[in-house]
């Protein structure tokens, strides 16, 4: 493995380093130098199971699946419409929400699952150079779950996706689009609304979308494993991604 992926530069936590951005992402990491991670793990891999690699496959195929726990898992929702036409409906528990230019951010860094709302159209061009032909909003949960089996994983461990509601088009909200638009584009902030406003909101949107756990389990057909190990679904005009994977070693 060594010889077919060199070592390219060093790094802090681990003795063997390998990084590859063009043509397709993925990064590999083996012998920590920490003995504590050694005693959790020895190697690391990164990817992105949309467009997976060759090299990262067969990485991945050498160990199996009961070997590899997630440290990391994102799940993307895209939708062809615009940023400020859709709205994501938070839980009702207390959540730290922040805003970073456009870009919407719920729960703490430290958090199992945090989720972020962003112009996707506007990150390829800014990023990447690359033009949309359309309006393209992502919808991006991101995991860091306890280190256990990829074969392991069941419905429970999605549950936060559940406490989430998203409307992509809020002129479905027949008086609501003006209000939800000002909560999307910054006029006005979820956490200073009026506890009877929230409670309107939320009883109209919960009454017109299904949560995103539902939405999720829709798409994958209920096959849990099957996700975890294969990555992409796609279906119509909106998509759910499997953006990336960090997964270890045990």
């Amino acid at each position: 493995m060594k010889t077919a992926y060199p070592s390219r530069k060093s790094n802090a936590y681990f003795q063997y380093n390998y990084f590859q951005r063009k043509p397709n992402f993925f990064s590999l990491l083996m012998y920590p130098k920490n003995t504590y991670v050694w005693r959790h793990y020895n190697a690391m891999l990164s990817f992105n199971p949309s467009s997976p690699p060759p090299e990262a496959l067969e990485i991945f195929n050498m160990i199996s699946p009961e070997r590899w726990a997630v440290k990391r898992l994102d799940i993307a929702f895209d939708y062809s419409m615009p940023l400020h036409e859709g709205f994501l409906l938070p839980p009702p528990t207390s959540q730290r929400i922040q805003r970073v230019d456009t870009t919407l951010y719920y729960g703490a860094a430290t958090a199992k699952c945090t989720v972020c709302q962003y112009d996707k159209s506007k990150q390829l061009t800014d990023v990447y150079g690359v033009k949309s032909l359309s309006p393209l909003t992502r919808v991006e949960f991101r995991f860091k779950p306890k280190l256990k089996p990829m074969p392991e994983y069941t419905f429970k461990d999605f549950e936060s996706m559940s406490r989430y509601h998203y409307v992509p088009d809020t002129k479905a909200l027949t008086g609501l689009r003006v209000e939800l638009k000002h909560l999307t584009v910054g006029k006005s902030n979820w956490k200073q609304l009026e506890r009877s406003s929230k409670d309107r909101i939320r009883a109209a949107v919960q009454n017109n979308v299904p949560d995103m756990r539902t939405i999720f389990l829709e798409h994958i057909e209920g096959d849990i494993e099957a996700f975890m190990l294969s990555g992409l679904k796609r279906f119509g005009i909106n998509s759910i991604n499997q953006l990336n994977s960090s997964l270890i070693a045990m």
